[in-house]
Formats: C-alpha cells, structure tokens, sequence
C-alpha cells in the first residue's frame, strides 16, 4: 500500500510540475500574439471614439504600450482585481492604455450581463468590454481568470501575468513596460 501511495504522489507531483512549466513556458519574452477580436464595449468609448474596436487594428495605431486584461463577471480573483486596475489605469493612463476582456461566457464564469453589473459597480472608466470570439481563450492560451498580458506598442507581449496580481506587482510591470516600449 506504501508504494502504491509513492507512486500517486510522485505521479502527483510531475503532473504539477509539468503544468507549471507548461505555463511558465507558454510565452517566450516579446512574442507577438495574433488572437485578434472585436471589443464590444462596456466602458471607453470615449477614449476609442467608438462602440466596437477590432484590436488587432486598435495595437497597430495605438502609440502606448497596452495592459490587456481577461477577465470574468463570475470571477471572484477578476472581482478583487479590478479596483488595483482602474488605480493604475488612473495613475498611468497618459502613458499606457488599459483594456479589459469580459470572456465569462468562454470559461463558464457569467455572462455578458454580469460582467457589465461588475464594470459599472466599481466605477470602470478604462476600456472594457466583451468579444463575440470565443476563440480568443485559445488563441491567447488563457488557462486561468483573470490573465493579464503587458504589450508593447509594436505588439510583442512583453509580460504576462496568470492569476490576479496585486497593486505593487502592476506598478512594477508597468513601470518595465514603460521603460521598455521607450528604449
């Protein structure tokens, strides 16, 4: 009985550590993503100028580095998360533009409805909406609520981070971002 139960918790543990590796792999530094999608907006038509924004096109004339954030309605990490990034969307926004994607429906955490009641509750003033292309969670590899992805203006993902992060990692990511997308 002793070996069997060996052999589940080592088995155990190379699953864990091959699924870590796996998404720690999963991105090589500046690779450029090409899961393009349209935006229908919840909050930042004014800063569009629009009520849709494709954003594959959105990047290619956009001339700040971008913090592009999945999230969902149902999500209770998504919840917490969403204040430190209108924080920082306030603090950065002449310098990075912030988006967020509402893909509840996607990976079963709510719906459009929920995820427009979670923008407006918290008062979410930086570009956020929802994407009628349920193919984004694969093409954008999104394992986990809420992935949150730093892009330079050239499009080259320049940081990723999976799970929600905390108000001092976003400063510091941005901060990178920032110095890199000037070099």
């Amino acid at each position: 009985m002793n070996k069997l139960r060996s052999r589940l918790l080592l088995t155990g543990l190379l699953v864990i550590a091959t699924l870590v590796i796996t998404i720690n792999c999963r991105f090589e530094e500046n690779e450029y993503r090409k899961g393009d999608f349209d935006l229908y907006l919840y909050t930042g038509s004014e800063e569009i100028g629009a009520e849709v924004m494709n954003f594959e096109d959105f990047i290619a004339n956009e001339y700040r580095p971008v913090v592009l954030n999945f999230w969902a309605g149902a999500c209770p990490p998504c919840r917490a998360e969403m204040p430190i990034l209108e924080n920082a969307w306030r603090e950065y926004s002449d310098e990075v533009m912030f988006i967020g994607v509402d893909i509840g429906p996607y990976v079963g955490l709510g719906n459009y409805f929920q995820g427009k009641a979670l923008v407006n509750e918290f008062g979410i003033t930086y570009v956020t909406g929802n994407t009628g292309n349920r193919q984004v969670v694969t093409d954008w590899q999104l394992a986990s609520m809420p992935s949150t992805f730093f892009i330079e203006p050239n499009g080259h993902i320049h940081n990723f981070v999976i799970g929600s992060i905390s108000s001092a990692r976003l400063s510091k990511k941005i901060q990178e971002l920032i110095i890199t997308s000037n070099e």
